[in-house]
């Protein structure tokens, strides 16, 4: 358990990663968050965990610190231990299901390790307070898997381009048999708007579619465990 701050804050910058007034302008943005919605997210950073494992430390820091409020448990806690390369997100009773593992984890991946890999302490965590503000409200959205493999309309493009060579292919076999050339041109004034009408008449081109701030303290919330950890 990380000792509370003798005066209440929701940043605690422990680890002394943030500039002061980077600090307090954080400060202020989470206490307009408890203002505006009362739930409540506090940043502490350390410099170690000095073995310990960041689940424990995040859950018994929660728990003593009362983060979120005592009747919605509505808090979350962002502890980042900086030299151990650890973060976790720890989640109050009452936003798990607001904010489930999978959130949490996909905002450490989304946010946090880019940013922190860079030494981007500030951005990495403005990122995932203002996430995890959304989240809470139901406004998040995990990011669709954006890896190598080929869209449904790149596809498409394959398959017509495929059409098209056979076309030719065909075309040019029958050029060779010498089968009537108006039948030919015929076929082939049906088959190529076909082949090239795509939606909005398109067909090769890709485009379109820190200060105290006025916090009052901590509200006695609680956690069970629910969140995410990982690295960078």
């Amino acid at each position: 358990m990380l000792p509370k701050p003798s005066s209440p804050r929701l940043v605690v910058d422990y680890a002394n990663v943030l500039a002061q007034h980077d600090a307090d302008e954080l400060e202020r943005k989470l206490v307009e968050l408890d203002k505006t919605t009362s739930n409540q997210i506090s940043v502490v950073t350390v410099a170690t965990l000095n073995g310990e494992a960041i689940e424990d430390v995040a859950n018994e820091t929660f728990r003593a610190w009362g983060i979120g409020d005592k009747k919605n448990n509505n808090g979350v806690l962002l502890l980042i231990a900086i030299n151990d390369r650890k973060v976790r997100i720890e989640v109050g009773y009452g936003l798990e299901g607001a904010i489930p593992d999978v959130v949490a984890n996909s905002i450490i991946k989304k946010d946090i390790t880019p940013a922190f890999k860079q030494s981007n302490y500030l951005g990495g965590i403005n990122a995932a307070v203002d996430d995890l503000a959304k989240a809470a409200t139901g406004e998040y959205k995990i990011p669709k898997h954006t890896g190598s493999g080929l869209s449904s309309k790149s596809i498409g493009n394959i398959i017509k381009i495929v059409i098209i060579l056979i076309f030719i292919i065909i075309v040019s076999i029958m050029n060779n048999k010498g089968n009537g050339g108006n039948y030919r041109r015929r076929n082939s004034d049906m088959l190529w708007p076909l082949l090239f009408s795509g939606g909005g008449g398109s067909s090769w081109s890709g485009g379109g579619s820190s200060g105290g701030g006025g916090f009052g303290g901590f509200g006695g919330g609680s956690s069970g465990g629910g969140g995410a950890s990982g690295g960078w």
